[in-house]
């Protein structure tokens, strides 16, 4: 493993979706008697030194050895998880990656690392499509992730409504500015990179495939 990556970067998987359409936790699915939240966990560690779960829900992953990071501002979806893993990492970067993607690999995310930029987000896009919960976030969002969370908090506290576009990791990343790298022709790249499994049918597929 290259030393770079360990150095400056954590790993961080993102374990905090409701799995509100397969009406389980996904994250606990198997998949060749491991679960997803294990597959990713070992291809992470496989890349990266520190690797954190952000989860609201610690106990469900104490078959895990990785130090759990709950949201500072609970239920407020991936981008709270994103700030609230910045917010708890030792190093100046994340590479953060949702855990429900079984078939990202190791090379998609060393491009991604090798990408020389000074914004503060990489991401990987296809076409027009743009991978937010793949790629790295910068500790220097922090304090921008901060004001829009905790506005959305004091408005709830207000019982005021709070779109969802205002805490959408799209939203935020395209006002940010980022590198969005290209990878379609990359080697690497096949069309089921990026498959995530939302759904019983999903699922199914993804045990066909791997």
């Amino acid at each position: 493993m290259d030393e770079k990556y360990s150095n400056n970067i954590t790993g961080v998987i993102l374990a905090g979706g409701k799995s509100s359409r397969l009406g389980t936790n996904k994250a606990l699915l198997k998949i060749d008697n491991e679960t997803l939240i294990e597959r990713t966990f070992y291809l992470l560690k496989s890349i990266f030194n520190e690797v954190l779960i952000s989860t609201n829900n610690p106990e469900e992953y104490d078959f895990i050895d990785a130090r759990k990071v709950k949201d500072v501002y609970p239920t407020m979806g991936p981008l709270s998880g994103i700030h609230s893993a910045l917010n708890s990492s030792n190093s100046k970067k994340i590479f953060i990656l949702s855990c429900d993607m079984p078939f990202i690999i190791p090379p998609l995310i060393k491009h991604l690392l090798n990408v020389r930029t000074e914004e503060p987000i990489v991401i990987p896009k296809v076409g027009q499509k743009t991978e937010y919960l793949c790629g790295i976030y910068n500790k220097s969002l922090l304090p921008l992730l901060e004001s829009i969370l905790l506005a959305a908090a004091n408005a709830l506290d207000k019982k005021e409504e709070v779109k969802n576009s205002a805490l959408s990791v799209w939203n935020f990343a395209e006002r940010v500015g980022g590198e969005f790298v290209d990878i379609e022709h990359e080697r690497f790249y096949f069309n089921d990179l990026f498959f995530n499994i939302n759904t019983q049918e999903d699922y199914e597929y993804a045990l066909e495939r791997l």
